[in-house]
């Protein structure tokens, strides 16, 4: 098989980076390559903030499965809580209904896409790669490379593993509140959270806990919060599903030889584990770079200019300077102890308004200038 560009992985990040390249170059060849078949299970909690509604649009994608609309965070840290509201709404789907969907718009605008074809090789081969995907090998020119945090791409890209962290999720049968709950009291170097959802078309909520750091008992740490939530989520449910996202770390690696990464394979917001807002941010960014490269006659050859480009590009974009925010507070916040100035910060209502801001998609500076206004004066002890 011939394409111009290949693109490993048909998540959200896959599917952003096809339609942006079909937007971008319409007459560049774009294929999809994945190693399920859809419609197929996907452990998240299935939250699209406004933020990542906003790069949806940008990518030319719509929301068109059932979700439920939460308009509402909840913010736990020092035992204290706030209730915000969000500008914009998040909508919170069920990932296999929502990524099938996304699967069928892109083919709908033109590209191709391979199902059961995971990826086991590249190689290079003069002026264009190949690729060894399940039965088949694939002749491209550019890759951009969205095939998740346990994908192959990175290994066979020569690139190290990079930070991973831990998370645990569940769902419980029946709603019991709307809101997004983030409870950073959880005794974790994250949070837990309670999020509503569907689950087989009745109301039900998800529930789950993050932690920066490794946690060999991450699944108890789950059920000990959710004991102390009770009767809120109702009966304790089986056994979670374990899971785990890569940290986005500024100075690594964007990609290597004539790949791209996005999403999951690249890294997601450590502070909140927010990974769809993200995946679909970089996925449209690689795929509308790589697609211009290719129609412009680059191909195999744009190498270094191109990761260059694709640098500069996600961090001068509204998502990137939050991913940059995100990356520092994360490491002070959740790895800060009891009483510190930060968690006393996080538990400040005015922060709280400005972080829900950010999440709901506002442009960064005004929230930014404000976060940064409420840190010094909580840093003088003014209310």
């Amino acid at each position: 098989m011939i394409a111009d560009l290949l693109v490993v992985g048909a998540g959200p990040a896959g599917c952003a980076a096809a339609m942006a390249a079909r937007r971008a170059a319409p007459s560049v060849r774009v294929l999809v390559v994945d190693a399920a078949r859809f419609p197929r299970d996907k452990l998240c909690g299935g939250a699209v903030t406004g933020g990542g509604l906003r790069e949806m649009e940008l990518a030319g994608l719509s929301l068109r499965v059932p979700h439920v609309s939460a308009r509402n965070a909840v913010l736990r840290v020092e035992g204290r809580s706030h209730r915000v509201p969000l500008q914009r709404a998040t909508a919170v789907v069920c990932r296999r209904e929502w990524d099938a969907d996304l699967v069928a718009q892109v083919r709908a605008a033109g590209a191709e896409v391979l199902e059961e074809a995971a990826l086991r090789s590249l190689r290079r081969e003069g002026e264009r790669w190949v690729a060894a995907v399940g039965s088949r090998e694939v002749r491209f020119g550019l890759a951009v490379a969205a095939d998740g945090a346990a994908g192959p791409s990175r290994g066979l890209l020569g690139l190290p593993p990079g930070r991973r962290a831990p998370l645990r999720e569940l769902v419980a049968e029946g709603r019991r509140q709307e809101d997004l709950v983030f409870d950073l009291d959880a005794g974790v170097a994250g949070y837990a959270w309670r999020f509503p959802c569907t689950s087989g078309g009745r109301e039900a909520e998800t529930a789950g806990i993050y932690s920066m750091e490794s946690t060999r008992d991450l699944s108890d740490r789950l059920f000990h919060w959710m004991d102390r939530e009770r009767p809120a989520l109702g009966n304790r449910p089986p056994r979670p599903g374990a899971w785990s996202i890569r940290i986005f770390e500024p100075r690594a690696p964007t990609g290597s030889g004539a790949a791209l990464l996005a999403g999951d394979a690249l890294g997601v917001d450590p502070l909140a584990g927010e990974g769809i807002r993200y995946a679909l941010w970089s996925g449209r960014i690689a795929g509308a770079l790589a697609a211009r490269a290719l129609a412009a006659g680059a191909g195999a050859r744009a190498g270094i200019p191109l990761r260059a480009a694709f640098r500069a590009r996600l961090a001068s974009t509204r998502s990137g300077v939050l991913l940059g925010l995100a990356v520092r507070l994360a490491a002070r916040l959740h790895q800060a102890g009891p009483g510190s100035r930060w968690r006393r910060m996080a538990a400040d209502r005015a922060v709280a308004e400005e972080l829900a801001a950010l999440v709901s998609g506002a442009a960064p500076a005004v929230p930014l200038l404000r976060l940064a206004a409420r840190y010094r004066s909580l840093g003088r002890g003014e209310p």
